[in-house]
């Protein structure tokens, strides 16, 4: 038996779009049905004003709900980030592959200290039967270049054109399914205060499941990020196994996270 909408004081059309686009910015994804429920509406009413924020470009609208429009996240494109520290990057993509075996399952994220392991598991001839699972559009097509040796699976999900990603709720399903030998996730911000953060919530949350789905969890970032910091925590630097880095790391720095249980390798 479908639930009442919930009550509550008559709203303007506007003010009630308001309320909806708050709620989105909080929760990050919301189902349409709650929606309908938190604003007193029909699922009817929900869904156009879902529509109706996805149109003017305050939210994106998915099957079922809608979630933050990415685009407002502030980061550069994915093209202009690939010009940025390629030889740290290089580095670590050589150090991360070393830390592969055949036969292993691989979560890798998305990002371009990502796509620098990806082009390394696929200059490593001896890293045979692998499977690599990536939220990463450009990731997978740079993996490509590794079959037969790589399978590679798509986590699927909302595509976010500025980072070539997809992410959302439908991102986490298969990550929950999955039981990998190691995942390599990257990050805007690494410090002992903060943790290791994201750019958003929503990217938080995906970074969160790709770490737990594996037993060897670690973190892939330049330096820069250890002076930078994201909006969105994704854990503590003691809940990875290890923080892979190549750059101008300041002493004083990486000895601040190592203080708080952090390890850190340079690459």
């Amino acid at each position: 038996m479908a639930r009442a909408p919930r009550t509550r004081p008559r709203l303007s059309t506007t003010g009630r779009r308001q309320l909806a686009l708050d709620l989105v910015r909080a929760r990050e994804f919301v189902p349409v049905s709650e929606l309908a429920d938190e604003l007193g509406v029909s699922l009817v009413t929900a869904r156009g004003d879902v529509a109706h924020l996805a149109g003017a470009g305050l939210v994106r609208q998915v099957r079922g709900g809608a979630i933050i429009a990415r685009e407002d996240d502030g980061e550069p494109p994915f093209e202009v980030r690939l010009g940025t520290y390629p030889e740290e990057k290089a580095a670590i993509g050589a150090a991360a592959a070393a830390l592969v075996e055949p036969g292993s399952a691989v979560v890798l994220d998305g990002g371009t200290t990502c796509m620098a392991i990806a082009h390394a598991l696929v200059a490593t001839p001896e890293l045979t039967d692998l499977t690599v699972y990536t939220p990463s559009l450009s990731t997978a097509l740079a993996l490509e270049a590794g079959a037969p040796r790589l399978t590679v699976v798509v986590t699927g999900g909302t595509v976010y054109p500025r980072a070539h990603s997809l992410g959302g709720p439908y991102s986490e399903l298969i990550l929950e399914r999955v039981i990998a030998t190691v995942a390599f996730v990257g990050c805007n911000g690494i410090s002992d205060a903060d943790g290791i953060s994201a750019a958003t919530p929503v990217d938080a949350e995906l970074k969160r499941r790709m770490l737990a789905s594996a037993k060897l969890r670690v973190a892939a970032a330049d330096a820069s990020k250890f002076v930078h910091h994201g909006t969105a925590r994704v854990c503590r630097v003691d809940e990875v196994d290890l923080i892979l880095t190549a750059g101008l790391l300041e002493d004083r720095l990486a000895d601040a996270v190592g203080r708080a249980g952090g390890t850190v390798r340079r690459a």
